[in-house]
């Protein structure tokens, strides 16, 4: 019945081919318009859990404190003086990135207060501030002032006085690629040496050499795939129909995430080479069951007619996989799902719309015997003969080894391996890491309860007006928020940690490291801090109320072994021990909590994600070949391509990150796709000749009547995809490498294992 109404589709495409082919590109086309709204997404908030408390958190806090987005800029001055003449080039590189409009301001050394030129006693420090270039000082004594400063030593120079930062706090209106951009082409207008790093910076250059990967290898693939698939199918009209059809996918594709505003975030970013690599292989199974029946109306209807089901079932499945993402509970995961789903189903109704037009219009060249099926069929039996009888048991053997191999695998990421040390990223990464505090920002703010209006002593020797000392002003409480940094600097790993109590710290110095009581603390507030200077820097570390305060902290991504998850937990432990006893209450978050809570769920998302995957592929192999055993076999196939290429990610320290976490979903997808449309012919042909009564001799020629029609569809689809992801080694951005090699690893295992095991198992169920 369902031949008949596929025959019925297929003959009204034939009889209105024209307006079949039109049809389809003017769908194309209206869907295309939406390209100029697809866009790449490196906010904050694509590297976040569905409804993420701590993503409020992260909001809440900047909200507060007044943060924003900010970027750094190292200049390098090894090698040369400290002298006017720096200072000045300084000021002029720091005033033009101050004209820039996307930044709000530009802080430096310039800015940074010195209070010890000459040393003073600490009551007469308000009246002793000074700056560089507009005031006559000592540049040597000034610069250790702030080498040795609890401020600026490691924020706005290093402990060798001979790198400096500028910090470019951002407006985010303004997008911040472009802003990028500016900045980038201010610094290399500048003589000197600087270098650009952030971590918006990050993000934006990530996605910059994804985007640019996209293009250039992109562009590099497309033509690489079409000489292949031209070396194979011998045929220019069918590989011009192959491609030409990935492309009407894509175009369409991406026009429907520009409509439906869904960007490619850095999860997503394999979104367009997985969905190339799904149009090519339904493209290949099409072409080559076009090209093996002879060219009549009839034939080419039955032929799509008859591969339209295994072709169903396998984008079925695979829209299943992908759509158990939608549990992740991971915003950017969820939309990658998404993505997919709808890239799935628009690639299966685009490929037997498109392609049996244009076969309509112009057939395929017939295939004829030739080496490569020969080579696949001989290829078959050699390794028939080394397998043994049943290679379940091997299977079954290897299946818990591999899931054991994979439960070491580590979800780290650390920035700055992303990217080849003779890059400028890198180097600037690697200076800013090193010298100027760590890269990644972690926020703690810790809160006191609101205080009653009871009698307080400290009213007796205050006049109205003048303030007495309250919540974080109390050296009770100063005093734990002391000690909680000083446990934090004691952590590996951990670069600059900045607060209020380093304020406090530099008075003390000031006082002869002698402690501050609350009076002075009091005094401190009112006058020292009082200035607008000082102000802009103490708001972003204490609320106007006195009851809430921030630590701001930076991870050195480039610290050896750095475990970033020990890390947090070390932190969290930290805090915890020193407000056990108190009624604080303190949150944590920041772009470091985010990332790492990402790539956590990640893990444990993949986990539950295969599971689910499994299950529902298992129900849709039930309802395609209606046998258990059958089923449980090809689905075999599969589960060890994923458990196979998890091992050796485990056996060489291949980190989960968030290229390499998207491996998985290619081999189960690859896999699936192969064992479906071999399995369907192979119990097919087998089938037929045993209702014949067939010999073995019969038998044999069924094995190669399923090698030379879907053997080589599958040879065909994944030679030219290992090829096309090989050429990713080219890469400069090592995600983008580590995830081509894993690729065409996956599917090399996947089709080795079609050919080699798939056979042997479904003759099991074949009595």
């Amino acid at each position: 019945m369902w031949k008949t109404k596929l025959s019925i589709f297929f003959n009204f495409l034939y009889n209105f081919k024209r307006l079949s082919l039109l049809s389809i590109l003017l769908v194309v086309a209206l869907l295309s318009i939406g390209i100029k709204n697809f866009k790449f997404d490196a906010s904050s908030d694509t590297l976040v859990l569905e409804n993420d408390t701590l993503f409020e958190q992260y909001e809440q806090t900047n909200e507060k404190f007044g943060e924003s987005e900010f970027l750094v800029v190292a200049v390098d001055n090894k090698g040369s003086e400290f002298n006017y003449k720096f200072l000045e080039k300084i000021s002029n590189l720091q005033e033009e990135l101050g004209a820039l409009p996307e930044v709000t301001n530009a802080l430096s050394i310039l800015d940074a207060p010195l209070l010890q030129q000459p040393r003073v006693p600490l009551l007469k420090t308000d009246n002793n501030i000074k700056y560089f270039l507009k005031d006559d000082l000592n540049l040597s004594s000034s610069l250790d002032e702030l080498i040795n400063s609890p401020i600026f030593s490691n924020l706005i120079v290093n402990d060798a006085g001979n790198v400096f930062a500028i910090q470019l706090n951002l407006d985010e209106e303004y997008e911040f690629g472009a802003t990028v951009k500016r900045i980038r082409s201010t610094i290399n207008d500048w003589d000197g040496v600087a270098y650009l790093a952030g971590p918006a910076m990050i993000v934006e250059d990530t996605i910059n050499y994804i985007k640019s990967d996209v293009v250039i290898f992109g562009f590099v693939t497309f033509i690489i795939f079409s000489f292949l698939l031209f070396l194979f199918l011998k045929d220019f009209w069918a590989t011009s129909v192959v491609m030409i059809n990935s492309s009407l996918v894509l175009s369409s594709s991406m026009g429907l995430l520009g409509i439906f505003d869904w960007p490619i975030s850095i999860v997503s970013s394999n979104f367009l080479a997985l969905l190339l690599i799904t149009s090519i292989a339904v493209s290949v199974h099409i072409i080559v069951k076009l090209q093996s029946v002879k060219n009549t109306r009839t034939n080419h209807i039955d032929a799509i007619s008859e591969i339209i089901i295994p072709c169903l079932y396998t984008a079925l499945t695979t829209i299943v996989g992908f759509g158990a993402l939608m549990f992740s509970g991971i915003k950017p995961v969820i939309d990658f799902g998404k993505m997919m789903m709808i890239g799935v189903a628009v690639n299966f109704i685009i490929s037997f719309v498109f392609i049996p037009t244009c076969i309509f219009f112009r057939p395929f060249v017939l295939a004829r015997g030739d080496r490569l099926e020969n080579f696949l069929f001989q290829f078959y039996l050699k390794t028939k003969s080394l397998l043994p009888t049943n290679p379940l048991t091997l299977i079954l053997l290897a299946l818990p080894i591999f899931l054991y191999l994979s439960t070491n695998l580590k979800v780290e990421n650390k920035f700055i391996d992303y990217f080849q040390k003779d890059t400028e990223i890198y180097k600037g990464m690697s200076l800013i890491d090193g010298e100027l505090g760590g890269t990644s920002p972690i926020d703690i703010t810790l809160t006191i309860p609101e205080e009653g209006s009871d009698f307080d002593e400290y009213d007796l020797f205050f006049s109205e007006g003048s303030s007495v000392p309250e919540y974080w002003w109390k050296k009770d409480n100063m005093d734990v928020l002391k000690s909680i940094q000083e446990n934090l600097n004691k952590l590996d790993g951990v670069g600059k940690v900045l607060s209020i109590a380093n304020g406090i710290q530099l008075a003390e110095e000031l006082n002869n490291y002698n402690e501050l009581g609350d009076l002075e603390l009091v005094f401190i507030k009112n006058t020292l801090l009082d200035s607008e200077t000082a102000s802009e820097l103490i708001d972003s570390y204490i609320t106007s109320d006195d009851r809430e305060v921030r630590i701001g902290l930076r991870v050195k991504d480039s610290t050896d072994n750095l475990s970033r998850e020990k890390l947090i937990q070390n932190i969290y432990k930290i805090v915890d021990e020193e407000t056990a006893n108190s009624n604080y209450s303190y949150q944590i978050s920041g772009l470091g909590i985010l990332y790492n809570n990402l790539l956590q769920s990640l893990f444990s998302s993949q986990i539950k994600s295969l599971i689910f995957v499994f299950g529902a592929i298992f129900f849709m192999l039930l309802l395609l070949f209606r046998n258990i055993l059958r089923s449980f076999f090809i689905l075999l196939i599969p589960a060890f391509s994923v458990s196979a290429i998890l091992s050796i990610m485990s056996i060489m320290a291949i980190p989960l990150d968030i290229m390499t976490i998207t491996i998985a979903s290619i081999s189960v997808g690859m896999s699936v796709d192969y064992s479906i449309h071999f399995a369907w012919r192979y119990i097919k042909e087998k089938m037929k000749n045993q209702k014949k009564n067939a010999t073995s001799e019969a038998f044999t020629l069924s094995e190669k009547n399923t090698f030379e029609l879907t053997g080589k569809a599958i040879f065909i689809t994944g030679f030219t995809i290992i090829l096309g992801f090989l050429i990713l080694i080219l890469s400069n951005f090592n995600p983008t490498i580590l995830f081509g090699v894993l690729s065409a690893l996956a599917i090399l295992i996947s089709m080795k294992m079609t050919f080699i095991v798939m056979p042997r198992m479904l003759d099991l169920t074949i009595k």
